[in-house]
């Protein structure tokens, strides 16, 4: 049986120079030999923020979305509260931080449910999800470029509109499928668990 675990790296680098980077991203441009023998390049995008993303539900098993128009996608998204971890700076102190300068809402409960390689073809950029429970209400704060609407609905909802594919954010299905998983599985308090599955 598979340990789902292969370290074979067929892939020999010769040389790595740095095009072009900003405070965001950097572009690794390597001259490679490829596995087929072949010599080739293979450009990566190194990201130089961890993705942070936080789904709160409250005790009614309500999430607590919003939405935003999206620049690189030219449309507009609802999703889970999320951002960039600085480097160095921990994953749960961002999470806090954007669930609050989001939405307003802080949390008692804080569980990290999925780690996440995105776009893996292309960029070493990685995500670490949490779930947000026993929450609280507050002030939202976003930062200036963030317009934002919030919306609450019951997670049965949130879960249909993953399925239909009106929620497309990457790490919100992940999080919502996740804390579905976590649901049914017998993960998450059983009132909670309630609340969510209309039990």
């Amino acid at each position: 049986m598979s340990d789902w675990h292969n370290d074979g790296n067929p892939w020999t680098v010769k040389r790595v120079t740095r095009p072009f980077e900003n405070d965001w991203f950097a572009i690794d441009a390597h001259d490679v030999v490829r596995p087929d023998g072949a010599d080739g390049n293979y450009s990566v995008i190194r990201v130089r923020r961890l993705a942070v993303g936080v789904l709160p539900i409250d005790d009614a098993g309500r999430v607590h979305l919003v939405g935003q128009w999206r620049f690189p996608l030219g449309r507009y998204s609802w999703e889970m509260p999320e951002g960039g971890a600085e480097p160095g700076e921990d994953a749960l102190e961002c999470a806090r931080r954007e669930l609050e300068e989001e939405t307003g809402l802080s949390a008692q409960t804080y569980q990290q449910i999925l780690e996440m390689d995105l776009s893996n073809s292309l960029t070493d950029e990685r995500a670490v999800l949490f779930l947000a429970t026993d929450l609280r209400e507050g002030q939202s704060n976003p930062e200036a470029v963030e317009v934002l609407q919030r919306r609450t609905a019951p997670f049965a909802e949130v879960l249909a509109r993953v399925a239909d594919g009106r929620i497309r954010d990457s790490l919100t299905v992940a999080a919502v499928l996740r804390a579905h998983h976590m649901a049914v599985t017998g993960q998450l308090p059983p009132a909670l668990a309630g609340a969510m599955l209309g039990e």
